[in-house]
This record gives C-alpha cells, sequence and structure tokens, in this order.
C-alpha cells in the first residue's frame, strides 16, 4: 500500500520544493524606494540665531537734572526730525540767566567807571609828566601818579575779563536751558517711553531709574541682526538671501537679504567667536515686527554662477565611524543593479536641505536607493530588492539593471 503512494509523494515534493524556494526568495526581497542619480545646483545654507532690530534708533537721554513738565508724544506715534517729545522743568536754568544777566549789567559797569577812572589818571599822568621835565616835582611823585595809572589800567582789563566770564557762563545757561527741550534726533516712531510727568530726569551714563527718557527708531528699514560662527562666517557675502523667522511666529517667514557682515568678532567668556550679521527684511503688509524679538535665520550661501553637480537626496547617504577616531566618517550609498542592492564608498560635498554633493562614487542615471528609510537603515550589500511600484519609470530602469 504504501508502494503505492510513493510515486505520488516524489510528484508532490518535486513541485513543492521549487514553489517553496521562489516562495522564500520572495519573502527575503526588500521593497525600496528608487530614483536615478542626477545633477542639482545646490543651494546650501547656514543656520544662526539672533534678533529684529530698526535700522535706525536712538535712545534718548537727559543731559541735565530737571523735573518732568510734560511728555508731548506717545508710543506709537510718528515724529519728524527736531519735534519737541518732553519738556523739562526749566526754573533752575531761568534763574541762573537771571543772575548771570545781572552779573553781567554790573560788569558792564563797572567797565564804565574804570574806564572813566583810567582816562582820569592818564590825564594826570601827562601833566605831571611835564612838571617833571621842568624839575617842578621830584621823582617819587611822579612815580606814584604813573602808578595809580597803570593800576587803573589793570582793573579796566580785570573787568572786561570778568565779563567775558560771565558772558561765556550766560552763554552754558542758555545751553543748559535749551537742554531741557528734547527734541527728536531722527524722523521716526516713539517705540518707548521710560518716564513720566512729575518723574526726575537725571544725566547718567548708567541705566538707572531716570536716565532713560525714550526710543525713537526709523521703522522704514527692518533688519535682523544674527551672530554667524566663525566657523561659518566665510560663506557669508553680501547680497545673499535669507530667510527669517521670528520666534514668537514659528509658523510664518520672512525674506530678506545679507546687507553687512561685521569684521571684527564677538566674543563671550567660555563660547566661539561669532560675527554679526544685518539682514534687511522685506517688508510686508501684515508684517507683526517687534525690535528685539528673538529670531532665527537661514542664510542661502549659493554662489550666483553656481553649477550643477551630482547630488542625490540626503537621505540616501549612510554614514559609518571610521576606524580612526579623528578620521572624516565613512559615506556610502546603494545603488541596483541586477536586481541586488549594491553598497558603494562615496565622497560628500556640500549640502542642502535636500540634495548633498557626491563628488566620487557615483555617475548619472545610475538607479539609487533613497528609501523608505526604515528599509534602508537595515539594507545589507547584495540584498534582493523590487522597486515600489509608486515609482513608476525608476523601477523600469532598475529592473533592466
Amino acid at each position: 500500500m504504501r508502494k503505492k503512494w510513493l510515486p505520488f509523494a516524489v510528484i508532490a515534493a518535486l513541485i513543492a520544493v521549487p514553489v517553496a524556494m521562489k516562495q522564500w526568495r520572495s519573502d527575503d526581497t526588500k521593497t525600496v524606494e528608487s530614483e536615478n542619480v542626477t545633477t542639482h545646483v545646490l543651494a546650501p545654507s547656514i543656520l544662526a540665531s539672533g534678533t529684529l532690530v530698526y535700522e535706525s534708533e536712538r535712545k534718548l537721554v537727559s543731559e541735565v537734572i530737571g523735573r518732568v513738565d510734560e511728555v508731548l508724544v506717545r508710543e506709537g506715534d510718528q515724529v519728524k526730525a527736531g519735534q519737541l517729545l518732553l519738556r523739562l522743568d526749566p526754573a533752575s536754568s531761568l534763574a541762573t540767566i537771571a543772575r548771570l544777566d545781572a552779573a553781567r549789567g554790573q560788569s558792564e559797569l563797572n567797565i564804565e567807571r574804570q574806564q572813566v577812572n583810567l582816562r582820569t589818571q592818564e590825564a594826570k599822568w601827562k601833566r605831571y609828566e611835564q612838571l617833571r621835565e621842568r624839575n617842578l616835582i621830584d621823582q617819587n611823585t611822579y612815580e606814584e601818579i604813573a602808578t595809580q595809572r597803570d593800576l587803573a589800567r589793570v582793573e579796566l582789563d580785570t573787568s572786561r575779563a570778568m565779563l567775558r566770564q560771565t558772558e561765556a557762563q550766560m552763554k552754558e545757561a542758555r545751553e543748559q536751558l535749551a537742554k531741557t527741550e528734547i527734541r527728536s534726533p531722527i524722523a521716526g516712531k516713539v517705540t518707548a517711553i521710560f518716564i513720566k510727568a512729575g518723574e526726575t530726569a537725571v544725566p547718567s551714563a548708567m541705566s538707572i531709574a531716570g536716565s532713560d527718557l525714550m526710543t525713537v527708531a526709523d521703522t522704514g528699514s527692518l533688519y535682523a541682526e544674527v551672530n554667524v560662527d566663525e566657523t561659518d562666517v566665510a560663506r557669508v557675502g553680501v547680497g545673499q538671501d535669507a530667510k527669517i523667522v521670528p520666534a514668537a511666529f514659528p509658523d510664518k517667514s520672512w525674506t530678506g537679504s545679507v546687507e553687512q557682515v561685521a569684521i571684527s568678532p564677538r566674543q563671550n567668556v567660555g563660547q566661539s567667536k561669532n560675527y554679526a550679521v544685518k539682514i534687511r527684511l522685506t517688508a510686508m503688509a501684515d508684517m507683526q515686527f517687534h525690535p528685539g524679538m528673538s529670531c532665527r535665520a537661514e542664510i542661502s550661501t549659493r554662489r550666483e554662477n553656481a553649477e550643477k553637480v551630482i547630488a542625490v537626496p540626503v537621505q540616501a547617504v549612510r554614514y559609518e565611524e571610521a576606524d580612526d577616531k579623528q578620521a572624516k566618517a565613512k559615506a556610502s550609498v546603494f545603488v541596483i543593479v541586477d536586481g541586488k542592492a549594491k553598497k558603494r564608498e562615496v565622497e560628500t560635498g556640500v549640502a542642502d536641505d535636500t540634495y548633498i554633493e557626491i563628488s566620487r562614487g557615483l555617475k548619472e542615471q545610475e538607479a539609487l536607493v533613497t528609501g523608505p528609510a526604515k528599509t534602508l537603515r537595515f539594507l545589507r550589500d547584495g540584498d534582493h530588492v523590487t522597486v515600489s511600484a509608486a515609482e513608476g519609470g525608476t523601477a523600469e530602469a532598475a529592473t533592466k539593471r
């Protein structure tokens, strides 16, 4: 009975084994995404952070001490250059001017009196000189009259000097009076007011209460001032495009261009050197610009005459640490050859958000494995692969290879 069924068992085994082998091979084949290697013009960029600023901003401080009589503007007001913004109590300056004006009048009277006295002494001296020539007076009397004439001349010169001193003090007092009126140095907008009527303004080089009065800014020019690391600043140049994202509006971005790159670095203790880069922003209708707000910038370092280079998607490149810890990590990609993934070491160059340059190791039109990331992570050299049908023409090209 067993012998009767033996031929059938052999035939079933001959059929089942190839089917199982085919199924096993099918299960071992990985489905990947692929695209052909092509050339691209890369637009590499660098990231930096900083703050939003106005091009021209002036913080007004008082040069004289005084009580604030009146604040004539409010925050947000547009002002013209030279417009009166704030007035201090001028009583002290006016009193000083009145006192000096009286002193000047007294000096002028003294000068007139001493001029009369000098003329009298000179006339007297001339008469005594004639008498001395006739030997009618002694030498001592003549010298005493000459001395009185010289003293009258000195007193007149002293009074004239005092008058000049009083006039100088008067000029200074008038300047102090003018400083009780705070005027705008530029045309722009009042962005901040730090003092109120009745408070005391004080001149100070330090930020103490009463030293800062208000801030006026030229809101016509909007900037982002960012700090670029010294390792990247050589790639930044005037005219490069930039994208600015304010911290308060992470879902919005503004465009701009690099207008100035600092020559000297900024360096904080324990930190690397940074260079200030000013980016002029393009004004937009719905732009909510707040100076001092934090922002981040993405500066495109693409050259104007940039040429196309062989480049692949960033996610297609894998990196492995070199045996030498100081050496650069090894980069590799997978290309599809005869239905198999072949690992190939490559040399990379500059990159942007999407593509990275391959300076050695690939040729145009080779089929490259680009994903999915989970599959690419565990892909091994020689693995059987099939290209996702979604890749269309790329799948056909990969199959032919």
